[in-house]
Order: C-alpha cells, then structure tokens, then sequence
C-alpha cells in the first residue's frame, strides 16, 4: 500500500483527489499554448538603427541625428539594386561621436516589436551602426592642414627629391630650371607665347571640319579625294578632279594597253579583257563609239582594270600583305609607275617595314570608293550598274554600296520598264543596284554623341 507521502507526489490529497493547481502553474500552461505570429515588415524611410558602442559610456542626454549617404551601386551587382547607408551623428561641448556602417560578412540584423493584445511581433530590418569618439578641437586642426597639401604631382615630385635615384633627381632639377613662369618670362613675353600658341592652334586646325559640317556629312572623309562641291560652275565630273586622283603621268603610261584596244576594234575583232570580263570589256566598244573624250575615258578604263586586278592580288595574299618587289615582278602592267601609285595609295608599310604593303580595312574602303568615283567617270550620264563591278571584285553587294553613299551618290533599284528591257527576272533584278552621282551629294550623316543631362 502506498505512503501518503508517495500520494502526494503524485499531486493527490489524503482521500486520494487530485490537489489544485496553483496559479502561477496555470500561467505558464496557458502561455505556453498561446501563439505569436510574426510580421516581417519593411523599415520605410527611417529604419530602427542599432548603435555599437564599445568602450565608451554615453552621456544620458546625448541625441543622435541620422543621416543617409548616397546611395551607390555595387560593381559586382547582377540586380542594380542600390543600397542605402546610414550615418550617425551627435555631439557635446568637447566630443564628437560618428557612427558609421562597417562590413559585417553578410549578417544582417533586425528588431522586433511585440503586441501583446493582438499576440504578434513586427519584425523591421536595422542596420547596425559603429559609434566612434573624437576630439572636436583635434579634428578641427587636422582640416586646413589637410588643405594646404599641395597637388598630387607636387607629391611626386616631393618624393622625388627625398628617395629618388640620380637620374630622377637629376631630371626634376632641369624641369625646375626650365619652368616657363611669369618670373621668367615677365608681362610681355607671357602675352607672346599665349598668342603664338594660339596662333598656331588656329592654324593647324584651319582644315578641319566643323561639328555643323559632320552632322551633315560633308567633312573630308578619309577615303575620298577632295570634294569641289561648293565651286562655281561645278558639275558631276568636276565634283572629284581626275588630276588628284592619279597623276597625268600615270595615265599616259595606260596608254600601251588603250592602243591594243582601239587597234582590236579598227580591225573588228573582239576586245576581251581576261582580268575583267564583265566591267571592262563590256564598256571598251561602247566607250570608242560614243566619240566623246575617248581617249581619257579609255585611259581612265584601263586604270580600272590594273585597279581590279591589284585588289584581287591583295585578297588573295595572306593576311592581305604582299611584299613590294614581289608586286611589281607578279603584276602585269603597262607602267611601272602604275603599280607604284596604286602601293603607295592604298597600302600602308607593315611592321615599319616599307617592303611589306599591307592592305588594312581603312584603305580597302578607299580602294572601293576610288574605284566607283572612276568608274562613273568612264560613265557619260554618271550612273551605272554595280553588277558587273561586284562580279569582277568577287566580293558582297553590300561593300559596294556602303562606297557609293562614301561618295555621296545616291543607291537605287532597277525600274520595272528597265528589268524589263534588259529580260532579267524577279530574283536576278534583287542584286542589280544603279549608283547614280547627282548634285548635290548625300554623304552619310556622322553620328554624334550625345550628352546625357
């Protein structure tokens, strides 16, 4: 039989019931059934902030004010969100207190609010702030000391003086000595020198074109020759001057090539050219029959086909370079000096080395624009298919065509009358592309950049 202290143990009285419950028992049973929610809300504009203070026993009247620095992106940032960091501030009669927002290695911290009729806690982000002492007289001396400093190179050049070798040393005395200063020069010599300097600036940029001249496109490009758009009395074959292009002596030495053609023709037989077949032969004839400034327009052909057959030899050759010597062994030509303006128009020495011509993308650009430029001189109204061109070139339409707007000639499609009369189709008729030079000439727009407000 149990004892009646063992009963009580059990929590039973001596008639064996149950013994009550004490209030504070019933308390902690009922709170610990009880449930909190938790709210994760955001701070809003003005965050709780949570002051680290080591160290150092804070006045109890002492009031921070918070403050935000601005804000900035992180580099290594996918998002762009930006991030806000809190300062802290606040000062008695002889110390200053800053807190400021340090690298915690991505932990982060929050405070929680409870409310105990509705059972919840409001949980809000807070950053975590270091608080630091200062000295308000201290740092108010270290500020014009700060200011005085001089220039970054006056620190270098400081450091020179101090550490450097002889040679660096030696180096800031003479640019010490050489100085160019009011001193040295005095009032008058000062006024010179800014106004042969200026003088020199007007001079050397007399030639360049203005910005209003490149927004509307008729700067001097760097692949055409000179342009004599805005002259009297100037028309669509005195636009570019054939003289600055190729040299007089340069075309007669065509003219051992012209003299084949026009014996060929006299005699009836058929005038071929094996480097050329669509463009060049299928002018010669007709440019022999028109009668009309035969022999510069068969001259300027026949420079075409040298023309054509140079860029052939450049695209084939690897890394477009060929060496000099060889050209002129590998090419045929008329004139050696044919092969020699061609070299030094439209290729650039590689590596410093004046025998290895390399044809760079810059100077390829000018080849193509050169070669329609005089191509529509051969032409009598100006304008031409680029078909035959692009099938002896062998290269894309597109590279003609960016040449012909270079010029300032305006990029057109066949008329439907014209497909017609020349039998081609649909599909045939898309690669075919008239190149017409009309006054007064569209040049492509330069875009210019634009400044962000």
């Amino acid at each position: 039989m149990a004892s009646p202290e063992r009963e009580r143990k059990r929590k039973r009285d001596a008639n064996g019931h149950p013994r009550p419950v004490s209030s504070s028992q019933s308390t902690s049973t009922s709170s610990s059934s009880q449930r909190i929610k938790i709210n994760a809300l955001e701070a809003g504009s003005h965050p709780p902030i949570l002051a680290s203070v080591h160290g150092v026993e804070l006045p109890a009247d002492l009031k921070f004010d918070a403050y935000i620095k601005k804000p900035k992106t992180k580099h290594n940032s996918t998002s762009g969100k930006r991030e806000q960091e809190w300062l802290l501030q606040g000062k008695t009669a002889r110390i200053e207190y800053d807190g400021r927002m340090e690298g915690e290695d991505g932990i982060s911290y929050y405070v929680g609010v409870y409310d105990a009729e509705n059972g919840s806690v409001d949980v809000y982000p807070a950053p975590l702030v270091h608080v630091r002492r200062q000295v308000r007289r201290l740092k108010e001396k270290e500020i014009p000391e700060k200011a005085s400093t001089g220039t970054l190179l006056d620190s270098r050049h400081a450091l020179s003086a101090a550490f450097g070798n002889r040679t660096s040393r030696k180096a800031l005395i003479d640019e010490q000595l050489n100085a160019i200063t009011e001193t040295t020069l005095g009032s008058t010599a000062t006024k010179s020198v800014v106004s042969a300097i200026s003088s020199a600036v007007d001079s050397a940029t007399a030639l360049l074109p203005t910005s209003e001249s490149l927004r509307s496109g008729q700067g001097n490009s760097k692949y055409l020759p000179p342009v004599h758009e805005d002259e009297e009395g100037v028309t669509v074959d005195s636009v570019y001057w054939l003289d600055e292009m190729v040299e007089k002596r340069v075309l007669d030495g065509c003219l051992a090539g012209v003299r084949g053609w026009e014996k060929s023709v006299r005699e009836g037989g058929e005038v071929e050219s094996t480097i050329s077949p669509h463009y060049v032969t299928s002018r010669i004839r007709g440019v022999i029959d028109s009668g009309v400034n035969v022999n510069t327009r068969l001259k300027v052909l026949r420079y075409v086909e040298h023309l054509i057959n140079f860029h052939r030899a450049f695209a084939s050759a690897f890394s477009n370079t060929l060496y000099r010597p060889k050209i002129y062994d590998n090419l045929p030509a008329d004139d050696k000096s044919i092969l020699t303006h061609m070299i030094d128009t439209f290729t650039d020495p590689k590596n410093q080395n004046k025998n290895d011509r390399q044809m760079s993308k810059t100077k390829l650009t000018k080849l193509y624009c050169w070669l329609l430029i005089l191509c529509l001189k051969v032409e009598e109204d100006g304008k031409m298919d680029i078909w035959d061109l692009i099938q002896d070139l062998q290269i894309d339409r597109k590279e003609v065509e960016m040449a012909a707007r270079e010029i300032g000639a305006k990029v057109e499609v066949l008329k439907d009358s014209f497909v017609k009369l020349l039998g081609l189709s649909k599909e045939e008729a898309r690669e075919h592309r008239i190149v017409a030079l009309r006054l007064p000439l569209s040049f492509p727009k330069t875009k210019m950049l634009v400044r962000r407000k």
